[in-house]
């Protein structure tokens, strides 16, 4: 682990550990007798009224006992850490594996870090857990864990993932459910591999393990053009789609029956692929599988049709960016708003050139692909969602920014977060 994540940054005036005598600069060692791997341990220990710390200052070890009231803060800020914990899989459908060249470098990175599993909702396939991690997650309670299953079959999840340690993980997750760790899951499916029997196998075997396993969710695997030297992998057919649809909507149908909550769920994307009608918003449960694509359409029109509830009235000229197959129903979508209000919205699906034709998806749309495609056809005020951009900036996946897209296209661009976004930006609040 690195070491910078264990240096204290800052040690905040009155607290707890600066009347201790914690300084900024010292090196942490270990909280509460383990040892001292970064923020996640401080956040745990601090739950305690009494914290053992060692720690390192100028060379010399200082160990020391603060006592203070449940849940106070320590007061201690530590420096951030760069390291990721990386990946040693080399899975057959691989994403990052399918990127073009001359891409910005981080996109490169293969992670697979329980931390950020934790942290930031990020799937993790727990094939690189040592023993100390796995006892550290277990120890911290580190829940809920978003974890990549994909098959349940040790011999044939080590063919996918090209790595050996990959086909313990049901052992873990038998582990984990055993330290009530909660778990949300996904199989990345692939057709003619881990479809069709494997897959409720698979979904059968995690349905054992609930409610600690709480939802399963069920993904078409995503292909782009740039495959030279990889494994042969179709894109899901629409039959498969259907016949995926049916069976896992059948399981998930029992479950429900049983504990009154939904667990398996295909992403809106595979309904797509099937041509088959989404699922109602009530069937998604609390939506905890919605950052996989389970849920985002429904959520999306729920969310507009309140804001229309709440008075927001669509007025003037838009023009409103998206992938191919979202396309078709927010076509619908507009077409019913300018029937009730003074507004017209051009709907402007994007063919992706970058990745390939096969990637339909929004949140994989290239503000070049963009301007390639509707330079000179766009209305003087423009809507795309945020998932086209980089998270916490204004810059697509081909590192033109927002700045670079509305000079180019001679437009003003709005950023919509949803389909609260999406109508407030239409009635003029955003």
């Amino acid at each position: 682990m690195d070491k910078q994540a264990r240096i204290v940054k800052k040690v905040a005036r009155g607290s707890v550990a600066k009347a201790a005598g914690i300084k900024a600069g010292d090196e942490i060692l270990s909280l509460g007798g383990y040892p001292f791997v970064d923020d996640a341990d401080l956040a745990f220990y601090e739950g305690d009224a009494q914290v053992d710390i060692t720690f390192l200052r100028d060379g010399k070890e200082y160990s020391l006992t603060i006592e203070k009231e449940e849940d106070e803060p320590l007061g201690i800020e530590m420096n951030q850490s760069d390291y990721i914990i990386p990946c040693k899989n080399d899975c057959m459908f691989c994403f990052v594996r399918q990127l073009p060249k001359g891409m910005r470098k981080t996109l490169y990175v293969k992670d697979d870090d329980y931390r950020m599993s934790f942290a930031m909702g990020s799937y993790v396939t727990l094939s690189n857990l040592t023993r100390e991690d796995l006892d550290r997650i277990k120890r911290l309670s580190l829940s809920p864990l978003y974890i990549s299953v994909h098959c349940f079959t040790p011999e044939l999840k080590r063919k996918i993932c090209k790595n050996p340690q990959s086909a313990k993980l049901f052992d873990y997750l038998h582990e984990l459910a055993a330290a009530h760790i909660t778990m949300h899951t996904q199989i990345v499916m692939m057709e003619g591999i881990n479809d069709g029997e494997e897959l409720m196998k698979t979904i059968t075997e995690l349905a054992k393990l609930y409610p600690y396993v709480k939802t399963v969710a069920v993904v078409p695997v995503g292909l782009t053009k740039h495959r030279e030297g990889l494994t042969p992998l179709s894109p899901i057919s629409p039959e498969n789609a259907r016949r995926t649809i049916k069976a896992v909507e059948e399981f998930n149908a029992k479950m429900l029956e049983r504990y009154k909550e939904p667990f398996a769920f295909c992403s809106d994307e595979m309904y797509l692929i099937g041509d088959v009608p989404l699922p109602p918003y009530e069937s998604y449960g609390a939506f905890e599988q919605i950052e996989n694509g389970v849920g985002l359409v429904a959520d999306f029109f729920d969310c507009a049709q309140f804001a229309l509830q709440e008075g927001v009235s669509p007025k003037g000229e838009f023009s409103a960016i998206t992938g191919m197959s979202f396309a078709p129903l927010l076509e619908k979508f507009c077409r019913e708003l300018e029937e009730k209000y003074p507004v017209k919205i051009e709907v402007c699906p994007v063919r992706n050139d970058f990745f390939g034709e096969t990637v339909t998806v929004s949140g994989l749309v290239t503000g070049g692909d963009i301007i390639k495609q509707y330079k000179g056809k766009l209305k003087k005020n423009v809507i795309i969602p945020k998932t086209m951009l980089r998270e916490f900036s204004g810059v697509f996946l081909d590192e033109v920014t927002l700045c670079e897209l509305e000079k180019t296209l001679d437009v003003r661009v709005h950023v919509a977060e949803g389909g609260d976004g999406f109508i407030r930006i239409l009635g003029g609040e955003r």
